[in-house]
């Protein structure tokens, strides 16, 4: 008897709990959809093509005083006496060394740049989310990129996301 009055209770206790629990609400966010069109990560990808135009340009410049010098070089050779062309070929390669050094910290700096930009306009984005998810009562908002195999459209919210960064940015 005991044994059943505690199942007894048991069940009402959890069947009264499920009863008065919210239902779960749950919506789906293509970040990288996001990032690319809203405004700031449009603003921060503009920014990340205008540096990496600026750094383009140096290296053009660099190269091409590299290529001027080679030329001078190959034109003189024959002239020069064997002191000469030993330090012409030492500065020679001091100049590629230099080329082939700022094309790779270029490189690295533009990879850094592009990281920085994506992280500030995720956590933009991530501010957003947070305020939408309040607002709309998700229990859940999950990345579409981050293994979710299929999502109704009904629950994705990418447009809303990207339309209230949108609004936030504009009041920046």
């Amino acid at each position: 008897m005991k044994r059943t009055f505690a199942v007894i209770v048991i069940m009402l206790v959890t069947t009264v709990g499920q009863a008065f629990a919210a239902p779960v609400k749950i919506g789906v966010v293509d970040l990288q959809k996001a990032v690319s069109q809203c405004k700031s990560g449009i603003a921060a990808r503009a920014e990340l093509l205008k540096k990496t135009e600026e750094l383009n340009s140096e290296l053009r410049i660099l190269k091409a005083d590299f290529e001027k010098s080679r030329a001078e070089f190959e034109k003189d050779t024959a002239r020069l006496t064997d002191e000469s062309r030993s330090d012409k070929e030492k500065h020679l390669l001091k100049m590629s060394r230099d080329l082939q050094n700022r094309q790779r910290d270029a490189q690295e700096e533009v990879k850094q740049l592009e990281s920085d930009y994506l992280k500030k306009v995720v956590n933009r984005l991530g501010l957003v989310l947070g305020k939408i998810g309040d607002e709309g009562t998700f229990s859940a908002i999950l990345d579409k990129n981050a293994g979710v195999f299929y999502t109704g459209k009904e629950i994705d919210i990418t447009p809303l996301l990207v339309k209230r960064a949108d609004e936030e940015y504009g009041k920046q």
